[in-house]
């Protein structure tokens, strides 16, 4: 017992005197509080912190070389003297998002005079997991993601010679601090990596950021409300977005930017330059005053001076009343370089207190080897020296995409500045008819939603390709690629081609078989438009149904053609449903699975002159899946003809299913069959590779449906099978004149639970069993 209680004592001074030792010389080495490579150093760096920060003299906390685990931590002053953490490693955060809390920094050092943070290491966020959730950039109720650093409230600061690595949202949030200093501080993630600005500073005053080198997914510094006196020097940016002041404007109570130096700088394919951005429609009236760009290098940078008054991603906001930020004393000099887009210089100022004291000296920037353009909007800028020639603007009413950046074989996607999206924005929001050109050429498109409500009448006139990623991951996949919603009087046009590149994806389609199945994006989504016209457009290899047609009233497709091989699994060509007074005119669909097909709600329908095939056919169904489906009512198919399609003309309802609607007045007249297998038929016992039982019969009455003049050679003997329900049978069932040959006799007929009514030509019964349905 006694040796016991010595060694005990004995330890115990151990620790005492490396404690003694530690305070005496001011470096706290955290391997001196339990920390091991490739271990969680989150305990033993707040307790050396603890003592740091509470020495009477200058003190260093060294984290030595080696990788280390660290959990979220807050490092909080005051301190009693100048404090510094020197790291040599490099320093991981867990990759799992949820470990950590959003509203908060990974790392954060708070409250704190006289700190430096320094040494070469690394803080890597791990952050690719988290990027694929983050969609705050769409969502305002979006879950919020853990940022890097966060310092907040520091004076007299210094942070050198440290790397951000791939952070799960911003690299560095600046709150509140006075006199911090960036140098050699460096920031690495992919231009993939969404919303994660560099470095954002939010009322401070007296920050500089010197010599860096900054790659991110979004803007490499950001400025927003209250920041003063900020200088950037000898900084590269890219890729990312440029460097911005702003957004600004969109929440009350925001305070004046003031004072900001950008200089020596090279900005590098970056999707912007520099860039101030205000919202329309703001509650607040502050300035942004003072702000001095010069010596900056462009290569190959979208938009490289820009001023943006009607900034609003995404349709979060409305254009009803103009920005009340006021924007003065700016200047931008010896700006040279090359711009990704046609134009170089955009001032988009606000028509309720226009741009002022705005000087553009000794511009030059080219597009394509030429001079760039300048598009200057409520402001009238002092040029000195060389200056970019007026962009010599489309007749009104056109949105030619070639003067939004676009070019043949480029992304057209990009938000905000240019591309499509802003093509869409300043289009939508005409009080005159208006239509966007995509000119011939081929060109990529990233997920993308066109969105209403427009002021006016608008088209879309496609007459180039337009591809989307081949890559089923690179769009989400319960949405559809190019989606148009909430439009009225929408004219989608021009010839193009919609290419969404489905051969990898339909590899993974097993939604056929598998409930669970990982969905794949569709190519076109149709939701909530009235009055809407798509003619001579192809839709070609979707991932997915090509086409969804949902809640929209009155639309026409004509000369709208689908391709794709018969082995695109579940690619329905036109998919409609809760949609009224739809008609499919005179159109081509080669698919691998039901040509058109109707679901629930459908109403006044009408398909005329269109030839399917390869595919399933033409279907009404399935229905009776679900709870609460709609019924579908008023369907004509006309004029038509089905080639070696794997069924003609269907109707289709689930057994042992909670669904009781209606269907009824469906018309089927002069359709052509070559070789069609189940030309004619009616199958209320659908049950796809048994995902239901058939303990009950299907509950959907079926009636009121005529099939007249039906005509050509069916792949099967039976030409006609009528299968309805023994609960619900059919009723008022029309065969009028169907003359079908298979193998060069006459197709036969089987009927179930139905009594059709004969008239003309018809097919001889069989008693053959029924044959099995897919």
């Amino acid at each position: 017992m006694d040796m016991q209680l010595k060694m005990t004592t004995f330890t115990l001074l151990l620790l005492l005197a490396s404690s003694v030792r530690a305070q005496i010389s001011g470096v706290f080495d955290i391997t001196k509080y339990g920390a091991a490579p490739n271990g969680d150093i989150t305990q033993a760096l707040t307790n050396a912190w603890h003592d740091a920060c509470a020495s009477i003299t200058r003190s260093k906390i060294v984290i030595p070389g080696g990788t280390y685990n660290l959990k979220q931590i807050e490092l909080k002053g005051p301190c009693m003297a100048p404090i510094e953490v020197q790291v040599d490693a490099t320093i991981q955060a867990p990759q799992d998002p949820s470990q950590l809390n959003g509203n908060a920094q990974w790392i954060k050092f708070t409250y704190i005079n006289f700190f430096t943070l320094s040494g070469g290491g690394t803080f890597d966020g791990q952050g690719a997991i988290a990027w694929n959730q983050n969609n705050c950039g769409k969502n305002k109720d979006c879950k919020k993601l853990s940022m890097n650093f966060g310092f907040g409230f520091l004076n007299n600061t210094i942070i050198r010679d440290i790397t951000s690595k791939d952070s799960k949202n911003f690299h560095v949030n600046v709150l509140g601090c006075k006199n911090i200093t960036f140098t050699n501080f460096n920031i690495i993630a992919p231009a993939t990596s969404l919303n994660t600005d560099g470095i954002h500073i939010g009322r401070s005053t007296q920050v500089n950021i010197t010599n860096a080198n900054i790659a991110t997914g979004d803007d490499c510094i950001s400025l927003g409300d209250g920041s003063r006196k900020i200088g950037i020097l000898n900084v590269t940016c890219g890729p990312g977005h440029g460097i911005s002041v702003g957004s600004l404007g969109k929440y009350p109570n925001e305070e004046p930017v003031e004072g900001l130096v950008v200089r020596n700088c090279t900005l590098n394919n970056t999707a912007n330059g520099l860039r101030i951005k205000t919202w329309p429609s703001s509650p607040v009236t502050i300035t942004v005053t003072d702000m001095h760009f010069e010596d900056i290098k462009m290569i190959n940078v979208m938009n490289p001076i820009i001023i943006d008054q009607e900034y609003c991603p995404w349709n979060q906001c409305t254009k009803q009343s103009p920005s009340k930020i006021k924007i003065s004393k700016v200047t931008f000099k010896n700006i040279i370089g090359t711009s990704a887009t046609k134009e170089g210089v955009a001032l988009i100022c606000s028509s309720g207190v226009p741009c002022e004291d705005i000087v553009l000296s000794d511009i030059d920037l080219t597009f394509n080897g030429s001079s760039a353009a300048a598009k200057l909007v409520n402001v009238k800028p002092i040029t000195e020296g060389k200056s970019l020639p007026l962009l010599n603007l489309a007749q009104p009413g056109i949105f030619d995409l070639t003067k939004y950046g676009a070019v043949a074989n480029g992304d057209i996607t990009p938000v905000r500045s240019y591309g499509l999206t802003k093509a869409w924005t300043e289009a939508c929001a005409s009080k005159t008819q208006s239509k966007i050109v995509i000119p011939e050429g081929t060109y990529n498109l990233k997920q993308i939603e066109l969105k209403g409500p427009c002021l006016a009448p608008i088209e879309v006139q496609v007459h180039g390709t337009i591809k989307a990623p081949e890559d089923p991951d690179q769009l989400d996949r319960e949405a559809q690629w190019v989606k148009f919603t909430y439009l009225n009087f929408l004219t989608l046009s021009g010839g193009g081609i919609f290419d969404g590149q489905g051969a990898i994806a339909w590899s993974q389609n097993d939604c056929g078989t598998n409930q669970n199945c990982k969905k794949l994006s569709m190519n076109f989504g149709f939701g909530f438009l009235n009055n809407t016209i798509i003619q001579d457009i192809t839709s070609k290899d979707s991932k997915n149904f090509h086409v969804n047609v949902l809640g929209c009233n009155n639309i026409t497709f004509t000369n709208f053609n689908i391709i794709a091989p018969h082995n695109s699994l579940n690619t329905d060509g036109i998919h409609l449903a809760k949609s009224t007074l739809v008609n499919i005119f005179n159109s081509k669909i080669a698919t691998g699975d039901d040509c058109v097909s109707v679901g629930d709600g459908s109403k006044q329908i009408t398909i005329s002159g269109v030839t399917c095939g390869p595919g399933h056919g033409i279907s009404l169904g399935s229905l009776g899946k679900y709870a609460n489906e709609e019924p579908v009512q008023g369907f004509t198919v006309k004029n038509c003809t089905l080639a070696n399609t794997d069924n003609g003309l269907r109707i289709k309802t689930w057994p042992s299913a909670p669904g009781t609607i209606t269907l009824s007045d469906m018309h089927f007249e002069d359709i052509m069959m070559i070789n069609v297998m189940n030309p004619i038929i009616i199958d209320q016992e659908y049950c796809p590779w048994d995902q239901c039982s058939k303990e009950s019969p299907s509950k959907i009455k079926i009636s009121k449906v005529t099939y007249k003049n039906i005509i050509g050679t069916s792949a099967t003997l039976e030409g006609v099978i009528l299968l309805c329900s023994s609960a619900v049978p059919c009723e008022d069932v029309t065969l009028d004149n169907i003359d079908l040959k298979f193998h060069g006799a006459s197709a036969v007929a089987k009927y179930v639970n139905v009594k059709p009514i004969i008239v003309g030509k018809t097919l001889p019964l069989t008693t053959l069993p029924t044959p099995k349905l897919t």
